[in-house]
């Protein structure tokens, strides 16, 4: 039986090839108070995108980058760029799941926290995995 990739998985992936690639933290829940610099993902848009040989879903996510207060822009744009580069690295997805598609969708937004002072940039990512072939049986 087939089963689609979870939230979970994919999360997980995302989180470990930030980590690793970008050495930017990854948390799961913001808390109030949460040290910079650090990263949090979004999961947007979940679509079902089968093609005739393939089951395939496109995970749309938002990742967010949160930069300590500075005067300067300098560190901000380092860590979107750690960002970037980490995700030019294919995701490792569990056993039976395949990344064929993982392209960056650009900026979203780029703005200071009012109440924080702190730097904060939104990334958009597409990403297409294929769980399984569909088989023609005659």
């Amino acid at each position: 039986m087939l089963q689609k990739l979870s939230l979970l998985d994919m999360h997980v992936a995302l989180k470990n090839r930030i980590e690793q690639g970008a050495g930017l933290r990854c948390v799961d829940h913001v808390k109030v108070n949460e040290p910079a610099p650090f990263t949090y993902l979004e999961f947007v848009e979940v679509v079902e995108e089968n093609t005739k040989t393939m089951y395939v879903d496109r995970f749309t996510v938002h990742i967010h980058i949160i930069s300590e207060p500075a005067t300067s822009s300098i560190q901000h744009y380092e860590n979107i760029k750690a960002v970037q580069e980490a995700l030019t690295e294919y995701i490792q997805l569990p056993e039976g799941y395949e990344v064929f598609g993982q392209v960056a969708s650009g900026l979203v937004s780029n703005y200071i926290e009012k109440d924080t002072n702190e730097r904060h940039a939104v990334l958009a990512f597409v990403f297409r995995v294929s769980y399984g072939f569909k088989v023609k049986i005659i």
